[in-house]
């Protein structure tokens, strides 16, 4: 089933520009709102609805993808907000909470119709949202994530999918740390990442949203599932101490190591099984003096600056 994904960096929001970073994608869930308007006049004999006019337009998609070792730095930094380049061997891309203003992307899908054609839909001011970054027993590690856009398009021509030597990262690279202890039965963790992007923001004279803005404050969370060991973890919850968290995925070559601090928060365990209980631990991420101590993600590897 051809089909495909790419985005770039906008110089100017709202202004479109060629993909250029593809991905193999597991979904796109495409959505598009045209905010129909009905009129409610009363007719004299009639009983069906009165014909709609276009009003407000909603656009956007969620993703989901494994995550890869490389061609991942240009949506790290749109998913943290704050980015710095570092060369070396190999490259690092460090990413903190930042801001969005002026920081969008140009994405483009490819869904092939029954007559064999990629139809291309290319959406301009886009700004990611919601994201998720996972690993589970069994699986390889992915990625997930909601944009909106200013708006889409099918007039423009499908870019050329262009793909690097991608090996996806696996739970067998994977181990997550609390409190500087290794969480050693740990078979799944989670991070994920709310910003409650304000993007609603029609306004008199067009269909289309002006640009996404922050309006409140950045959610990080870090669940991780785990055999039920002791009473440490939910101790740590009783005295809300704050706490380091890291996760790492790192392949011996490329590496990217997400260092959060926050606080245990939850439920404990539940009694439900003849055997090993298992246990759900939950990490608000937050600190007292900078949002880099909060959570910051490095990425390792031999990609260029996504600046």
């Amino acid at each position: 089933m051809p089909g495909q994904l790419g985005w770039k960096n906008e110089t100017t929001y709202g202004t479109a520009v060629t993909v250029d970073v593809f991905q193999p994608v597991l979904s796109v869930r495409q959505r598009v709102d045209e905010g129909y308007i009905r009129s409610e006049g009363i007719r004299a004999g009639r009983r069906t609805r009165n014909p709609a006019r276009l009003g407000r337009r909603v656009v956007g998609a969620d993703v989901e993808m494994e995550l890869p070792n490389t061609s991942l730095a240009v949506l790290l930094k749109h998913y943290f907000g704050g980015y710095a380049f570092g060369a070396g061997a190999p490259n690092t891309h460090t990413n903190t909470p930042g801001a969005h203003l002026s920081k969008s992307l140009t994405f483009q899908g490819g869904v092939e119709d029954t007559g064999g054609t990629v139809r291309p839909f290319t959406y301009d001011g886009a700004k990611i949202d919601t994201w998720t970054i996972s690993a589970a027993v069994g699986e390889l590690a992915k990625t997930s994530f909601g944009f909106t856009a200013q708006d889409v398009t099918t007039a423009t021509a499908l870019a050329s999918a262009s793909y690097a030597t991608i090996t996806p990262f696996s739970f067998v690279e994977a181990s997550v740390t609390v409190n500087a202890a290794s969480v050693a039965s740990a078979n799944a963790v989670t991070v994920t990442c709310n910003k409650g992007l304000r993007n609603d923001r029609h306004v008199l004279g067009s269909r289309l949203i002006r640009e996404q803005r922050e309006q409140g404050r950045f959610e990080f969370i870090t669940e991780i599932t785990a055999d039920f060991d002791d009473l440490t973890l939910y101790a740590l919850q009783e005295a809300a101490t704050q706490v380091a968290s890291v996760l790492t995925l790192s392949n011996g070559t490329e590496s990217l190591i997400i260092t959060c601090s926050g606080q245990v928060v939850g439920e404990p365990p539940s009694l439900e099984n003849q055997g090993i209980e298992p246990q759900t631990i939950r990490l608000d991420h937050s600190h007292a003096s900078s949002d880099a101590s909060a959570i910051t993600a490095v990425l390792s590897n031999t990609e260029a600056t996504a600046a």
